[in-house]
């Protein structure tokens, strides 16, 4: 196994998981949704910009693949969407426990749809995994409403999607900075004009607010082209695996950045995720 895909997937999971506290932090001095997601794409864009003039046979290779370019777009706006709508409706602990089915269902589609070959031990850490994963977040189960739930699930399909999406992808040879740039630029464009229309861009903060806010920007940035990277190195579902270390990093910024603080069964579901993880890097290293 790809020692690099690892470490590609892993640390996708740490910049991830630092956009939640950082961004609600953010919220808390005075920002708004809206900046945080135009700022999100917009800054994304910026980094990857200077690479397109480097790209040979761009605009040829987004004619020949536009259906996976969309769709891999359109799972991202479902992912975005989805996690910001269902906040709204249910607490946040447990969008993030329907959100991280993701895993789940691309190990689905790898067993039945694409006969991806995973080993036992692989599923079972699977299972630990997200079981971990329910203890760490404990959710609540006051106020379950239906669209938050819809919301979440939404957004985790878009996750999944999105991972099998691009292992297509890498298999015809098309770059994740091809990738990168597609999905930036047109999302960029979407939000600006569904924010502008329908919301509101509020730029009127604090410039410290706005560093901070620029924190997640740069952390989704990076994430997302480190899951590119990863997935034709170590697959989807190794991927996928991997990237359950978001909500784990979730939670310690949560304590060390929002002062929460974790009870045992946090504490003990946190443990199980870690340990799970450590066990399928051993695991996938021996592929």
């Amino acid at each position: 196994m790809n020692i690099l895909g690892i470490i590609f997937a892993l640390a996708a999971g740490v910049f991830f998981g630092i956009i939640g506290p950082v961004t609600k932090t953010a919220y808390n001095l005075g920002a708004g949704v809206g900046l945080a997601i135009f700022l999100r794409y917009i800054v994304a864009l910026l980094i990857v910009a200077p690479l397109i003039p480097y790209q040979k046979n761009l605009l040829k290779t987004y004619k020949e693949n536009l259906s996976n370019f969309l769709l891999i777009t359109i799972a991202s706006i479902m992912l975005t969407t989805g996690l910001l709508i269902s906040v709204t409706y249910i607490n946040v602990s447990l969008t993030i426990i329907i959100f991280c089915t993701y895993p789940v269902i691309v190990l689905t589609i790898s067993i039945f749809i694409t006969k991806e070959k995973i080993k036992n031990l692989i599923k079972f850490l699977f299972v630990t995994t997200f079981f971990g994963l329910f203890l760490a977040l404990s959710p609540s189960s006051e106020s379950l409403k239906v669209q938050g739930i819809i919301f979440a699930l939404i957004a985790s399909l878009g996750a999944s999607i999105m991972i099998v999406t691009n292992q297509t992808m890498s298999q015809k040879n098309i770059s994740p900075i091809q990738i990168n740039i597609f999905i930036n630029f047109f999302n960029t464009i979407f939000f600006f004009l569904i924010l502008s229309i329908f919301f509101k861009i509020d730029v009127d903060i604090s410039f410290n607010t706005f560093l901070i806010l620029l924190i997640p920007s740069f952390s989704y940035a990076i994430a997302l082209f480190l899951q590119l990277l990863a997935i034709p190195r170590i697959g989807q579902t190794n991927t996928a695996l991997f990237l359950y270390l978001e909500p784990i990093t979730g939670i310690f910024g949560a304590v060390l950045i929002l002062n929460e603080q974790l009870s045992s069964i946090q504490l003990l579901g946190t443990a199980i995720v870690l340990i799970s993880l450590a066990a399928s890097t051993l695991v996938t290293r021996k592929v």
